[in-house]
């Protein structure tokens, strides 16, 4: 065993890191903190150097916490200038902190705790597949994700906007939010500019944009329906602004979601993962599985993966007694379950081992939601293998 070994433990914050240094047998060998810049970054790296022993034998290992934005900027600087670095999920050092005899809890205490985490756990090792990169993958999917909640939000005020001063539009379209809706909103936001237009105008306008897919006999029920509908001109031109506005944003997160998608398709190319072999796992779900996920290399076990996925059951045990209540635990990554979820969903309709899966938890007499947690929970087991073999799924 290498006795030359330091072990850095970081509690990062959003303006300062609070560094612990232990050696092999536990002593605190230096204690201070940096700023997040790169000077200080120098300050931890002058003071790692000084304290090591000049043997070309000697290691160091960083650990930290995953604080999402405040740990990415420092995780990323180490790992480009190759150093081993592990995180650790706050539930697994709020775990470790429990175990203490002493309860408190203070910015040089974890990074102290994340020094002996390094120590007595699984110690980093280089990855097969760059972390950086399932980084940049998740922060895609994540921006993606924001942009869809944002185009979902204006999507359901346009439609409330329409209810005050249109009701039935959305009877009279097949889609709200279809190409000829939309062009026909942007231009009469209200029933009353319709009707204000001669019939003809209107139907030369819908038949360029549908490209004569819509009948004259629909559009002559689109017109007559605006004709008929109650005006109220004390607020029609609010909301013409308002209606205007919204289609504006929602074509905007269009393109902001539509160039994601290519950003986030040229980058799982290189990577290379076989995720998407699997029934329901597109390029998009699996990037979004892929970027939660991270290194597969974290995981010991599937059941390791599942329960940081928060799948796993909620599990109430005393003495000989024990009640599992049917609900997960929901830990870690919403984003993750989401993705799982949908993936879920699609494989056992497409799929005839998810299928028969979920088929038989509905015949057991469980709820929906509960076959479909069960599912994601087997269909994630499923990426587990798929990931750490590097191997396609082929149904047996």
């Amino acid at each position: 065993m290498n006795d030359n070994i330091m072990y850095v433990g970081i509690d990062v914050s959003k303006d300062k890191h609070d560094i612990c240094i232990k050696n092999n047998t536990g002593n605190v060998l230096k204690q201070f903190q940096i700023r997040n810049n790169k000077r200080d970054l120098d300050k931890l790296y002058t003071t790692v150097n000084k304290l090591k022993s000049n043997r070309e034998d000697d290691i160091v290992f960083f650990g930290m916490e995953a604080t999402g934005i405040y740990s990415l900027p420092l995780y990323s600087a180490l790992k480009r200038d190759g150093h081993l670095v592990k995180q650790y999920n706050p539930i697994q050092t709020n775990g470790y902190r429990k175990i203490k005899i002493r309860k408190t809890k203070t910015d040089s205490i974890d990074s102290a705790i994340i020094a002996d985490m390094l120590r007595y756990q699984e110690q980093p090792v280089p990855t097969a597949i760059d972390n950086l990169k399932l980084y940049q993958l998740r922060e895609l999917c994540r921006v993606r994700q924001r942009n869809i909640e944002k185009r979902t939000k204006c999507k359901i005020q346009l439609v409330r906007n329409l209810d005050t001063v249109w009701p039935g539009y959305q009877s009279m379209m097949k889609s709200v939010y279809g190409k000829t809706s939309i062009a026909l909103l942007k231009k009469y936001p209200v029933p009353s500019k319709v009707a204000a237009e001669p019939f003809g105008d209107i139907y030369e306008m819908i038949k360029q944009v549908s490209r004569s897919q819509m009948s004259k006999t629909r559009v002559e029920e689109i017109y007559n329906h605006a004709e008929n509908t109650l005006e109220v001109p004390e607020i029609d031109s609010i909301i013409s602004i308002e209606i205007k506005t919204l289609i504006s944003e929602i074509e905007l997160y269009d393109g902001q979601i539509k160039a994601l998608d290519k950003m986030i398709g040229k980058l799982m190319k290189p990577i290379g993962s076989k995720i998407t072999t699997i029934p329901g796992i597109g390029n998009i779900l699996g990037a979004m599985i892929l970027g939660e996920i991270g290194s597969i290399d974290k995981f010991s076990s599937a059941k390791k993966l599942v329960a940081f996925a928060g799948l796993d059951p909620i599990t109430n045990q005393s003495g000989k007694f024990e009640n599992k209540t049917g609900h997960i635990s929901k830990r870690g990554s919403p984003q993750l379950r989401s993705a799982l979820f949908m993936a879920a969903n699609v494989a056992r309709q497409k799929d005839e081992n998810f299928k028969e899966y979920y088929d038989d938890k509905i015949e057991r007499g469980k709820h929906y939601s509960s076959a479909v947690n069960a599912t994601a929970a087997k269909l994630l087991r499923i990426v587990y293998w798929v990931l750490k073999n590097d191997k396609e799924y082929k149904v047996k």
